[in-house]
C-alpha cells in the first residue's frame, strides 16, 4: 500500500517519530511518502495514496498552521481512507493528571476542528531540547518542566518519547489498513 505520512516538526521530534513510523511500515513492505507539510510541492495530490498518517506537535496550545490548513483542505479524502493522527505534547507526560487530560484534549479538538474523523489517533511525548534555546526559553522551559515533574538539567537535551507506544500505534494502522482492504 501506498501510505502518505505527512507531519510537521518544530524542534525535530515529531521528524524522528515520523521517521520512526516510516521505517517500520517500509519494513513490513509497504510504500510511504513522507512530506512536511509546509514543504509539499505544487502539483502535490493526495489521490497518488490509499491511507495516510498525519502528526503534528502542540506548541503554545496550538498545532502548526500549515498542518491545519491541510487537513481542513483534504478532510473528505481523509475520511475516506484509513488515517491517523498522532500529536507530540510534553504534558502527556506530565505527573499531574489535568495536564494529561489537556493534552488528550487537543488532538480530540483539532479533528473536531478540522471536520476529519481519523481511523486513530495517539499522543505522544516529544522531547526537551534545552540545548536548543536561547537563555530565557532554557529557563521557562526549566520552569514548566519542574512543574510537570519532568527532568530540569538544562545542560542535556532529555526525549520522552515511548518509542514502544509508538510501534504499536505503527501497528494499529496496519492492522486497520488491512482490514479496510478486506472490507
Amino acid at each position: 500500500m501506498n501510505i502518505l505520512l505527512l507531519y510537521a516538526s518544530l524542534e525535530g521530534q515529531t521528524a524522528k517519530i515520523a521517521g520512526r513510523i516510516a521505517e517500520q511500515l517500509r519494513n513490513e513492505g509497504h510504500q510511504v511518502t513522507t512530506e512536511t507539510c509546509d514543504q509539499l510541492a505544487a502539483d502535490f495530490t493526495i489521490n497518488a495514496y490509499g491511507a495516510a498518517i498525519i502528526g503534528g506537535p502542540i506548541h503554545m496550545s496550538h498545532y502548526p498552521k500549515p498542518l491545519k490548513k491541510f487537513v481542513e483542505q483534504h478532510h473528505d479524502w481523509l475520511n475516506k481512507h484509513t488515517s491517523a493522527f498522532f500529536t507530540v505534547c510534553m504534558a502527556i507526560n506530565s505527573q499531574r493528571p489535568e495536564s494529561r487530560q489537556e493534552a488528550e484534549s487537543f488532538g480530540k479538538n483539532f479533528t473536531q476542528e478540522t471536520q476529519w474523523h481519523p481511523t486513530q489517533t495517539a499522543t505522544f511525548a516529544g522531547a526537551v531540547k534545552f540545548t536548543q534555546h536561547g537563555f530565557l526559553t532554557r529557563i521557562i522551559m526549566k520552569l514548566i518542566s519542574k512543574r510537570e515533574g519532568g527532568n530540569t538539567d538544562t545542560t542535556h537535551d532529555h526525549e520522552y518519547t515511548d518509542w514502544d507506544a509508538v510501534m504499536r500505534f505503527t501497528k494499529q494502522f496496519m492492522n486497520n489498513s488491512v482490514q479496510t482492504m478486506i472490507n
